[in-house]
């Protein structure tokens, strides 16, 4: 009786357990489906997990990434956060078994969890060891793969520390219905989340569309508002002020040419401009720069060009990333700014052309009361002094930017130069200075400022600046006379290739080969030295005997001297480069050839020195 009383006991005991298990098993299908935010669905998962695993004192979620081809740890208990680090391959250990294969793995002793996980690799091992609580053994594992249908999601693992054993098949069998529920939740939450994820993309995407559309609707409103300044004739003042208006910071145009500043207000700038045109000359991208001087400048420098042509640069002061709109503003306005600076150019240009083509015509007039008519519609007076020059810009670029760099010269020269009674143009590469005076006065002072300026030019760019000035007195219908001979200053510096100013009555004898080419006198002095002509040692000793005995007027004292040799010696010299070259230097033709040909060399073709190094 008592033993059948104590059958009915315990009986009862698993009836309460089996509708304990099966009430938890209801509670946690309705709260796993009650939400599909996936974190919380796996935070769920686990909970419930775990309340019907009652031994398990660990366990975790593994979710396939499709990505890496490894199952990741989704969310674990009883671990620390070194667990979040493990990555387990397909087929690797026990975890990556049960989810290749499908099956579940119930382990209940230490020695045989760990043969199966012999295959676990190091960086795996150390990180699983790091992560138990207490670095305890493994005693009783538990894993159930998490499948939807036929697809595979993922694996439930638990682990018991305490005793072999802990874990028993009715475990197993209430996992198994639990992570078929377990299964459906996380595949709606997956569901939900790649559903979220594409809403949130649509969203963006749309959200960036309005954001594009705005933009471009914004671009057109700012490209149609400036060309409208353009179009109607409001100058390029009107278009900065109008950009700066519809900024968020303070924007400056600095012009290349001119040297200023539109608006004029910020006044700090004007003395670093050379600086910045110095370096953004040759730029295309913008930029931002620090300037540190007296005050500090941070600033985004945008450079303004036509084709090859630099025309200067619109300036924002700060040194903060330029906002959207701004940068629209700039982008819209820059081209409509190298329009309005271009089509001013082209102004200016024609108005030189035809200032040009007055000066020639004015050249041409012999007749001294038309010659006097011709020089007032130019704006100068008659008088008997007349000064012409003549500055040529030259170097290894398009003419386009020739021109450009000419006017900027002449942009300076406007500053150094009053120009009452005189003029003062650029025609492509060239810039002509005429002016008429009552004396010659003002000469020296007008060539000392041409000098300057040249000298300025040629010490900071890379294209040469050269300049023939010619003076004398003038009477109507002269005018050519004078600008023909600073042409051929102009043309001897050129032919020398140095830079510079050369005044015509400087030339000197070389007047006469300005228009001979350089081969012709290169022959002439082939012809001339002859034997000499060689770049043998001996020879070579001989030919610099030669130019510094003519150098020092035939002096014998003097260029032994220079030459560090006795006299004895040197006379021996000169009588042998005599006899190689069939002359006698004390006959007048002979002497005067020779001296000829040492001054040509000295004047085309470089110093008197070292001679054989050119021949």
């Amino acid at each position: 009786m008592e033993r059948k009383e104590a059958l009915i006991q315990q009986l009862s005991l698993e009836n309460q357990k089996a509708q304990y298990h099966v009430m938890n098993l209801m509670e946690s299908f309705q709260a796993m489906n009650s939400t599909l935010e996936l974190d919380e669905v796996l935070k769920k998962i686990m909970h419930f997990a775990l309340k019907i695993v009652e031994t398990a004192e660990a366990g975790y979620i593994q979710m396939y990434d499709e990505h890496s081809n490894k199952l990741i740890i989704k969310t674990y208990v009883g671990f620390n956060e070194n667990i979040s680090f493990l990555k387990i391959n397909i087929g690797e250990s026990i975890t990556g078994k049960v989810f290749r294969d499908g099956c579940v793995r119930l382990i209940t002793t230490s020695e045989k969890i760990y043969n199966s996980m012999s295959d676990l690799s190091k960086e795996n091992l150390d990180i699983l060891n790091k992560a138990h609580p207490n670095s305890q053994n493994i005693k009783s594992i538990l894993a159930v793969p998490v499948s939807f249908g036929t697809k595979r999601i993922g694996v439930m693992t638990f682990h018991c520390f305490d005793i072999e054993d802990g874990l028993s098949e009715t475990d197993l069998l209430l996992l198994q219905s639990f992570a078929s529920q377990a299964a459906i939740a996380l595949h709606n939450a997956q569901l939900h989340t790649e559903v979220q994820k594409n809403l949130d993309e649509v969203t963006h995407l749309s959200q960036r569309l309005q954001e594009t559309n705005a933009l471009l609707e914004k671009r057109t409103e700012i490209h149609n508002h400036l060309t409208k300044l353009s179009v109607q004739n409001k100058g390029l003042k009107a278009i900065i002020i109008e950009m700066n208006k519809l900024m968020e910071r303070n924007l400056v145009y600095a012009d290349y040419l001119e040297g200023n500043y539109i608006p004029q207000h910020i006044k700090h700038f004007a003395e670093r401009i050379d600086d910045i045109f110095f370096f953004f000359t040759n730029k295309i991208e913008p930029a931002y720069v620090s300037i540190c001087d007296t005050i500090h400048i941070d600033c985004y420098i945008y450079p303004i060009r036509s084709g090859s042509v630099f025309l200067g640069c619109l300036i924002v002061e700060g040194s903060a990333p330029l906002s959207q709109l701004d940068k629209l503003i700039i982008e819209q306005g820059a081209p409509i700014l190298s329009l309005e600076i271009m089509k001013l150019r082209s102004q200016t240009e024609i108005m030189y052309k035809k200032t040009y083509e007055t000066y020639q015509q004015f050249l041409k007039i012999k007749n001294p009361q038309q010659a006097e008519i011709a020089a007032k519609e130019l704006g100068i007076d008659n008088h008997y002094f007349l000064q012409t020059a003549l500055i040529e810009l030259d170097g290894n670029v398009d003419l386009r930017s020739l021109e450009n760099d000419a006017l900027l010269l002449l942009t300076h020269l406007k500053e150094k130069i009053t120009l009452e009674n005189s003029l003062l143009f650029s025609y492509n590469n060239k810039i002509t200075f005429f002016s008429s005076a009552r004396d010659a006065v003002g000469e020296a002072y007008i060539t000392k400022i041409i000098e300057s300026s040249i000298k300025w030019w040629n010490e900071r760019f890379t294209v040469v600046a050269r300049a023939g000035i010619s003076t004398g007195h003038y009477y109507p219908g002269q005018a050519e006379e004078n600008h023909v001979k600073a042409e051929k200053a102009l043309l001897h510096l050129k032919n020398q290739k140095k830079k510079g100013v050369l005044h015509y009555r400087d030339i000197g004898i070389s007047i006469l080969f300005l228009h001979h080419p350089p081969e012709e006198i290169h022959s002439f002095l082939r012809e001339t030295f002859s034997l000499l002509w060689t770049s043998q040692e001996k020879k070579d000793e001989l030919l610099h005997t030669l130019f510094t005995y003519i150098q020092n007027n035939r002096s014998m004292t003097s260029t032994a001297k220079e030459l560090h040799i006795h006299t004895n010696t040197l006379y021996h010299r000169i009588k042998k480069i005599e006899d190689i070259l069939d002359m006698d230097f004390s006959h007048y033709e002979d002497y005067l050839k020779v001296q000829l040909a040492v001054y040509l060399y000295k004047t085309f073709f470089g110093s008197l020195t070292e001679p054989g190094n050119l021949m």
